[in-house]
């Protein structure tokens, strides 16, 4: 796997049980003693984490740093996911267009 990839790969799953977690970057970041400018560079496939901050982060989590590296490509986005999803782009949305969008 390309290192681009894996580092993408790492991102996506760091966000994916940071989401599980219901845990905001911010606070994340706090648990698991890093910089949150840092933790969303590592979600975004920015940034290769070394072992220890993948320790750091899967301790703050709750789940092993094997968890983190295992990636399901095929694996859908789960309820709480999309949920969280929906919810950060509609606190872009004006009031009056979200009415719109109910009806």
């Amino acid at each position: 796997m390309e290192r681009e990839l894996l580092n993408k790969q790492i991102g996506l799953s760091i966000r994916k049980y940071r989401l599980k977690a219901d845990l905001s970057q911010e606070n994340l970041a706090l648990s698991a003693g890093i910089y949150p400018a840092y933790l969303g560079r590592l979600e975004r496939g920015e940034k290769c984490p070394t072992i220890d901050t993948l320790y750091k982060i899967s301790e703050a989590l709750k789940i092993s740093v094997c968890d983190l590296l295992v990636f399901n490509t095929s694996e859908s986005y789960s309820d709480l996911e999309i949920s969280h999803r929906i919810e950060h782009v509609l606190e872009k949305v004006p009031d009056r267009k979200k009415e719109v969008l109910l009806k």
